[in-house]
């Protein structure tokens, strides 16, 4: 198996430079939006440094999403693909309901509690603070299962036929709708 091979830019410390010696993936129409976009897309999440990681994740999101297609991908890889984002979404909205259910609770002057599992976070986002309505809770839940099995030996299905492009749809937009929630 080859290893990844990367070039830096030489002089000044610019890793947006990095690779440049490579050919272009994408026309700069079909680029990923910058970090900045998403860090104001995603504004209400309150802690600074977890709304600069969800933005990370919003770009790769909009990279796989565009690498999909604009190319021709293997069955397997495709699987994985979705795969991949299935997680991603499931990472951005526990971010985001932890610095909720956090920010709720300290202005409340409430402890957050030793269980701060996306489990905990959904049922309190439901529950508590109304954050979610049922299906959504659902849907998150049902989510959060899926990315239990990053864990290979815990699979008891075939990788290149687990995780399909319309259940990756149906997060991306779940995700939209959960954002459009606070915005």
């Amino acid at each position: 198996m080859n290893l990844l091979h990367k070039t830096t830019a030489p002089g000044e410390n610019n890793r947006k430079a990095d690779n440049s010696d490579r050919k272009e993936l994408f026309p700069k129409d079909k680029r990923p939006h910058p970090a900045a976009y998403h860090k104001e897309q995603w504004a209400f999440v309150s802690d600074i440094g977890l709304r600069e990681n969800i933005a990370y994740q919003m770009q790769y999101l909009e990279f796989s999403v565009n690498l999909y297609n604009e190319y021709q991908i293997y069955l397997t890889i495709e699987s994985l693909l979705c795969k991949d984002i299935l997680g991603a979404v499931g990472g951005i909205v526990e971010a985001a309901l932890f610095d909720m259910i956090y920010t709720a609770k300290t202005n409340a002057g409430m402890p957050m509690g030793a269980r701060n599992d996306f489990v905990a976070l959904l049922g309190e986002a439901y529950h508590s603070f109304k954050f979610i309505d049922k299906d959504m809770w659902h849907y998150f839940h049902d989510l959060r299962k899926v990315r239990n099995y990053v864990h290979l030996k815990a699979a008891d299905f075939q990788e290149h036929t687990a995780y399909t492009v319309e259940e990756a749809n149906e997060a991306i937009t779940m995700l939209e709708q959960f954002r459009k929630k606070f915005v």
